[in-house]
């Protein structure tokens, strides 16, 4: 089974992560990798985290809902993506990025280096919506506030929607109504994991053009 990089991409709070783990523990070949968790890691862990000098300098950036610098968000991914890769995982879960169009050029980067295929997941969610479930999260996170929450649309807006609207034109894009039950979501998504990771029939490479 040639590896497959599966993209989750949507709003902050549109249900990236919880449908990641869902699929990961449906696939005991399938990992789950989530920018967010591996930067909080970093700024818990501080200098000590081995991605310290890539992303320690931009942590405060994190907290305050702003989108860290495309380059050392690429490299960071490149490198735990290549490693489980390496470990024997098939289907890499990728819960939050790419975010811009500069880390999807990463990302295909990434694909070919490592022989894989990539498809990107786009989950849509209003902003009322993720307003409502930022509210409701009970885990203690700084970026957990409205107001860093609004911050954390307008970056989405600025820098994931152009990014959206392009893969959308040229057909490379998967979208799926977050707005349904996350059991109804997950459906969907598996779904497409079937057809497009597990069917030998869906050979095509993944292609994006700006």
């Amino acid at each position: 089974m040639q590896p497959t990089i599966f993209a989750i991409i949507g709003k902050p709070l549109a249900g990236k992560d919880t449908q990641a783990d869902l699929l990961v523990a449906a696939h005991p070949e399938a990992v789950k990798i989530s920018p967010g968790h591996i930067i909080r890691a970093v700024r818990e862990e501080g200098e000590t985290h081995r991605f310290w000098p890539l992303i320690g300098p931009y942590i405060e950036m994190e907290k305050n809902g702003i989108k860290l610098p495309d380059l050392e968000i690429v490299e960071m991914l490149s490198s735990v993506i290549k490693e489980q890769i390496s470990e024997g995982k098939k289907l890499l879960v990728i819960a939050g990025s790419p975010r811009s169009f500069e880390q999807l050029e990463g990302f295909i980067k990434i694909a070919k280096d490592t022989n894989s295929k990539l498809h990107i997941v786009c989950m849509e969610a209003t902003d009322e919506e993720t307003f409502l479930r930022s509210a409701a999260r009970d885990e203690g996170r700084v970026d957990d506030t409205p107001e860093v929450h609004a911050v954390r649309l307008e970056e989405y807006r600025t820098h994931v929607i152009p990014m959206i609207e392009s893969l959308h034109k040229v057909g490379q894009l998967i979208e799926i109504d977050g707005m349904r039950s996350k059991e109804e979501v997950f459906v969907r998504l598996e779904r497409e994991v079937n057809k497009r990771v597990f069917d030998p029939e869906i050979t095509l490479p993944f292609m994006a053009r700006r």
